[in-house]
C-alpha cells in the first residue's frame, strides 16, 4: 500500500479553506453545506485509502507547489478533530465524563482548531524562508 500523506493532507487544508466560512455562518443552508462538504472529504479520503489518488488533487500538486506546501500545512486539522472525536465517544464507554470534563475538552478543541490554522501557516512560512536562505549560502558558496 502507497503512504498518499502529501494528497491526504492537501485533501485536509482543502476541506479546512472550503468549510471554514460556513462554521461561521449559522443558518440551515451552511449547515447543508458544510455536512455536504464534510461527506465528500470522506469519500474522498476512503478513495485515497484504497490506492487511488484523485485526478484534481494531482493536477494541483503539479500545477501550484507553493499552494499545496501551504494547504498541507494545516491539512492535519481535519484529521486531528476526526480522530478526537472519535476517541472522545469511544473512551465514553468506559469512563463516565462529568459536564465540566466535556465542556473543557470541546473548549480545547474549539482553540486548536482556531489557533491550528494561523501557528501552521506560521511555521510553513519559516520553514519556506529557512529553506530559501539555505539554498542561497548553499548556492553562493558553489560559486
Amino acid at each position: 500500500m502507497k503512504l498518499w500523506s502529501k494528497e491526504a493532507f492537501l485533501l485536509g487544508g482543502i476541506y479546512s479553506v472550503l468549510s471554514t466560512p460556513f462554521t461561521y455562518v449559522e443558518n440551515n443552508l451552511s449547515e447543508q453545506i458544510s455536512i455536504g462538504l464534510f461527506i465528500a472529504f470522506l469519500i474522498c479520503c476512503i478513495v485515497l485509502f484504497f490506492n487511488k489518488t484523485q485526478k484534481i488533487v494531482s493536477e494541483i500538486i503539479k500545477k501550484y507547489p507553493n499552494i499545496t506546501y501551504y494547504l498541507t500545512s494545516f491539512g492535519w486539522l481535519p484529521y486531528f478533530m476526526i480522530i478526537g472525536f472519535i476517541g472522545f465517544i469511544s473512551l465514553g464507554f468506559f469512563f463516565e465524563y462529568e459536564e465540566n470534563f466535556s465542556q473543557l475538552l470541546g473548549t480545547i478543541f474549539i482553540w486548536i482548531l482556531k489557533i491550528g490554522i494561523p501557528v501552521s501557516l506560521i511555521i510553513a512560512i519559516i520553514r519556506r524562508w529557512i529553506k530559501k536562505v539555505r539554498s542561497v549560502k548553499n548556492n553562493s558558496k558553489n560559486t
